[in-house]
């Protein structure tokens, strides 16, 4: 599908949906962490890519962001399609790229360039690596872009307060100054 023919579909899904864009799962897994199960996937694909890339535990919303999983990261991971007639068919990235003031919005597009909000739902076993993502300002310094992040834990999705309350800290072997 060209281009011209990917806007000519967007703009008709959002007339016919009244401005509302139907977005597949975009699910993610995680080598380094349990899922915990909570996702409502069957049980037979919480490690559907693969014992090696780790159990789903995440699922992203309205993504236009690439998982960052190493080895094996299929190139649209993390990514969110839009779903028309029951198929994927466009990715949100490109569809805002294509349509963005019909999208977002001339002041968002503005303002910030792109939908940069990333939505997640976490399903983890256990705690998640103490780590640390840097401002625009000190991400600059390494040439990446920062990374704001919060987190709301609901108690009603969870109910078990820990099953390992610790922390560590420290540096990943083969961690070097560079």
């Amino acid at each position: 599908m060209t281009g011209l023919e990917k806007r000519k579909l967007l703009r008709e899904t959002l007339q016919k949906n009244q401005g509302i864009l139907r977005l597949a799962p975009a699910w993610v897994p995680r080598s380094f962490l349990v899922p915990g199960r909570r996702l409502k996937l069957d049980t037979r694909d919480i490690y559907a890519l693969g014992v090696d890339r780790g159990g789903i535990d995440e699922r992203w919303l309205a993504s236009t962001t690439n998982a960052d999983n190493g080895p094996g990261t299929s190139e649209d991971e993390g990514l969110s399609y839009i779903v028309i007639d029951g198929k994927k068919v466009i990715l949100l990235k490109e569809a805002i790229e294509l349509e963005s003031d019909l999208i977002l919005g001339k002041k968002t597009m503005e303002k910030f360039g792109g939908w940069k909000v990333l939505t997640k739902f976490f399903d983890n076993l256990g705690p998640i690596p103490h780590h640390l993502h840097q401002n625009d300002e000190q991400a600059k310094l390494v040439g990446r872009k920062g990374k704001p992040e919060a987190y709301y834990f609901p108690r009603q999705l969870n109910f078990v307060q820990s099953n390992f309350p610790y922390t560590y800290f420290g540096l990943s072997p083969g961690t070097t100054k560079n």
